[in-house]
């Protein structure tokens, strides 16, 4: 058998969509793949193309690779296992089937082995992400210097993952995977070998890149929904390594600590498992738990990097928790209880919205908190009255345990420019212990740039007191300086966009500063939604206000719209340039990531912006949304709803909107829906299902959500009724569909809309309405047209019991359960020429307030009466 340099040992399952990028990166190393590198393939029973994609590579290049297929999936560390007995290199690499490596590293790697063979057993690379999620690993510091590290001496380099280290074959002669870890296995066989040798390489030659998506087919991304992880974890991994640990230590070596707790970090920060075990697997996983945890340091938990700081007081408390429910533990337990709200700096506040309006100051503040404590604020030293707030999707859980909660309020303060006001919080106890001032985003106010001005007053951040007085040009320009200043000094992230930005917003203040700037946008790539209906409407009102478009240059809206007004590109230079000025933001969508071009370094722009948020909606709220639009997060200054039971919704869960935010003035966009019906169209249109995303296409095709509407859409009975009757079917599904559109089996009587033709076009030509829990229903009812409900299962990722849209009693049309059902109810809607009954009739008159197409005329108003910043 050829000796090579290295053996790369690839387990895959279900990866046909990513392993020949895999597979490729090997073969396009600088080190010559023929002459130095194996690869060992290892099936491990996928049911998609990836034994055919080994076979392909196999037969491209007999003497490097080796190919093993499992006819039943194993798990990754048997197949590991098995691709291990087969390795001949010198070095082993576990490459990861849906990952890949840079085309430099295994050369960097081999030349720092070549250097350092005699002192350490595995090399290390940095780890970068890719897909869904970008950027760097949190481990990463590692990788500084090229380097070997003593891990006794910094126990903090803590190595997790085979498939970007390098381990010499030798090391690994006693070795193998755990075939009772799904996930976890890499740690445990490297910490094994460090056990022995606690020194490592780390070497910043190359790189691997992890691809990030919401499903890995069978590992990590997704092991934490899985009783598995929770179970198998905590014997063959966690509790392993503490035994290893004493019979080689007599105690767990720091770097032991660090490794587990990493782990433990993100076990404890999932919020419940009630749903993946019994209670009485909850409680064994609580007491396993403590049993490990006295094993970790309090300083290992504190120096945590990635978990919030009260989630890791909660995990020292319960570290100490025997001392709570002991008498003769309790001085020590409150010793405790105080070390950790003074070093884990839980005496902070953090200020949600701050701003100013009329000469009143509205503040909406929470305080994270484990032990039920309240807030006082005092302007001046005078105690001012509070208005307590409820957000119950703030408090934390840690494995359906709660363990903390956010109290929440909000007050308001008259202000005087002829007077300065301090402003301080305290805990409402008899000590009143002094808060430290923090800003949650979008809080229009930030400690990077450290005061937030308005036309008349100017607020300055200092640690724990905010100081409030009139603007004068002169401080305010001072301010402004020092804060360039500062952030040139410190170039932390964002400042290189930060700075001339802002440069650029001083410069132009004189000739900008009252100039009335409103900017509508729907998504950034598509003005198709109620954005653009009141932009047209608005073009000839008010001329003194100028209104943009935000919208990307590349959509294919862009030349219609600037038909219809100015267009500014998203996130161009001179949108971020007029965001600062803007005084209204109108949109269909409110994601802060969307409306403000320079959310990433938004901490930067805080303090000068004086835009307010109005929320136009993109569909019918029917589902309870509160923990996405709620004030504290959105703070939207208007919130517009078409339907009286949406309105009432609005204030039956914790959005906590005052009443004069909620507006009922119906949607811009119904305002253009006209009851044509002259196509003759039954229009499929399904939602989406959150949990396909990001799924290869053989799980895609295994779904029960494809197989129902690719069946749907192949009905020859259908079909043949549509003809009969003389009816076209239109198949246009959701935007998140088109991803996989060709998986869907075509036939000549089906139209599907390739060419994403305006949904109001669709509504008005269209007769009868087939979709599942879409909103799109709500449209299309609103013209009284009839829909039907396929609701084949409870598979929609909104929990529709949670509702206050009961399709049973206010559904717009009948529910079918069955594709029979449906089909049934489809040729007897085409047999009556698709007319609406009369029971459906009553629902929609009862469901929505206005039909008098004067929807814009309203909410334009509205937004032209809204209180404005300045």
């Amino acid at each position: 058998m050829k000796k090579f340099k290295f053996s790369v040992i690839i387990a895959a399952y279900n990866s046909d969509l990513w392993i020949s990028k895999a597979i490729n990166s090997i073969i396009n190393q600088t080190l010559d793949f023929e002459d130095n590198i194996q690869i060992i393939l290892i099936n491990d029973g996928s049911i998609d193309n990836t034994a055919k994609i080994c076979q392909e590579y196999k037969a491209r290049y007999p003497k490097n690779i080796i190919f093993i297929n499992n006819e039943e999936n194993l798990g990754p560390s048997a197949a590991r296992n098995l691709g291990l007995k087969q390795a001949s290199g010198k070095y082993i690499n576990f490459l990861d089937s849906d990952d890949y490596i840079t085309k430099h590293s295994f050369r960097g790697v081999y030349n720092f082995f070549k250097q350092n063979d005699h002192i350490i057993d595995m090399v290390s690379i940095p780890i970068y992400f890719f897909g869904e999620k970008t950027g760097e690993h949190p481990l990463n510091f590692k990788y500084e210097n090229e380097e070997i590290v003593d891990l006794i001496k910094n126990p903090e380099y803590i190595q997790l993952s085979a498939a970007s280290c390098f381990f010499k074959r030798e090391c690994l002669k006693d070795m193998k995977f755990n075939p009772y870890l799904t996930t976890s296995e890499d740690v445990v066989l490297i910490n094994e070998i460090l056990l022995d040798k606690p020194k490592i390489g780390f070497c910043n030659c190359g790189a691997y890149y992890y691809r990030k998506r919401e499903e890995k087919s069978s590992l990590i991304d997704n092991s934490s929904i899985k009783k598995e992880y929770f179970t198998s974890r905590l014997t063959y991994y966690f509790k392993y390594l503490i035994l290893k640990s004493i019979e080689k230590y007599e105690e767990v070596p720091l770097f032991i600590q660090y490794t587990l707790m990493y782990d433990l970090q993100w076990l404890f920060d999932i919020s419940s498992v009630n749903n993946i075990l019994t209670r009485d697997e909850i409680k064994k996983l609580h007491d396993e738990l403590y049993h490990i945890i006295q094993y970790i340091e309090d300083n290992v938990i504190c120096n945590q990097k990635n978990i919030s700081n009260l989630l890791k007081a909660h995990i020292l408390l319960f570290k100490y928790k025997e001392y709570k429910n002991n008498p003769r533990f309790k001085t020590k337990y409150d010793e405790i209880t105080g070390i950790i709200i003074e070093k884990l700096k839980l005496n902070t506040i953090y200020i949600d919205v701050y701003e100013i309006v009329y000469n009143k100051l509205h503040i909406l503040a929470n305080f994270p908190t484990m032990f039920n404590a309240k807030v006082d604020i005092y302007v001046n030293n005078k105690k001012m009255k509070i208005h307590e707030l409820d957000f119950p999707q703030r408090n934390k859980y840690s494995l359906s345990k709660k363990y903390g909660s956010n109290y929440s309020f909000e007050v308001e303060i008259p202000l005087s420019k002829d007077k300065t006001y301090e402003i301080k919080f305290v805990i409402s106890n008899k000590n009143n212990t002094k808060l430290f001032i923090d800003f949650s985003r979008p809080c229009n106010f930030s400690k990077i740039v450290g005061y937030a001005k308005t036309k008349d007053f100017i607020s300055t951040h200092e640690e724990d007191r905010i100081i409030v007085k009139k603007r004068t040009a002169r401080e305010w320009f001072k301010k402004e300086v020092k804060t360039l200043y500062n952030m040139l000094k410190k170039r932390e992230k964002g400042y290189k966009t930060g700075v001339p930005i802002r440069a650029m917003y001083l410069l132009a203040y004189p000739f900008m500063r009252n100039k009335r700037i409103w900017m509508f946008m729907d998504l950034p790539s598509i003005a198709d939604d109620n954005a653009i209906q009141l932009f047209k409407y608005a073009q000839d009102k008010n001329p003194e206000i100028t209104k943009y478009f935000i919208l990307r240059k590349n959509s294919k809206n862009w030349d219609e719209v600037t038909k219809i007004g100015k267009v500014i590109p998203y996130k161009s230079i001179i949108h971020r340039f007029i965001a600062l000025y803007a005084e209204k933001i109108i949109t269909s969508h409110p994601d802060n990531n969307i409306i403000y071009p320079f959310w990433g370094n938004y901490p930067y722009f805080a303090g000068l912006l004086k835009s307010s948020t109005v929320f136009l909606q993109h569909g019918i709220t029917k589902d309870n949304v509160s923990s996405w639009l709620n004030e504290y997060d959105k703070h939207l200054t208007m919130f517009l709803t078409a339907s009286k039971h949406e309105y009432k919704s609005i204030f039956e869960y914790p959005y906590n909107y005052k009443r004069e935010v909620v507006k009922l003035l119906g949607f811009p966009r119904f305002d253009k829906l006209e009851k044509k019906e002259d196509r003759k169209q039954i229009l499929i249109m399904p939602t989406w299902r959150r949990y396909l995303k990001y799924k290869s296409n053989e799980i895609i095709l295994n779904s029960q959500y494809f197989k129902r509407f690719n069946s749907l859409i192949n009905n020859e009975r259908l079909i043949e009724a549509a003809k009969e009757y003389g009816y076209e079917i239109v198949f246009k599904p959701h935007p998140n569909v088109y991803d996989y559109i060709d998986l869907f089996d075509r036939n000549e009587n089906v139209k599907i809309d390739y060419k994403h033709e305006k949904y109001q076009e669709i509504f008005n030509h269209g007769s009868l309405l087939i979709t599942d829990y879409s909103s799109v229903a709500f449209d299309f009812a609103y013209l009284n047209k009839p829909v039907l409900y396929y609701q084949y299962s409870r598979d929609y990722h909104f929990n529709i019991n949670e509702s206050y849209f009961n399709y049973e009693t206010m559904g717009f049309g009948e529910i079918c359960r069955s594709e029979d059902t449906l089909v049934n109810e489809i040729i007897e809607y085409m047999k009556n020429n698709c007319e609406l009954k009369d029971i459906y009739k009553q629902r929609i008159e009862a469901y929505f307030l206005f039909s008098d197409k004067n929807n814009c005329m309203r909410v334009y108003d509205a937004i032209r009466r809204l209180p404005r910043k300045v």
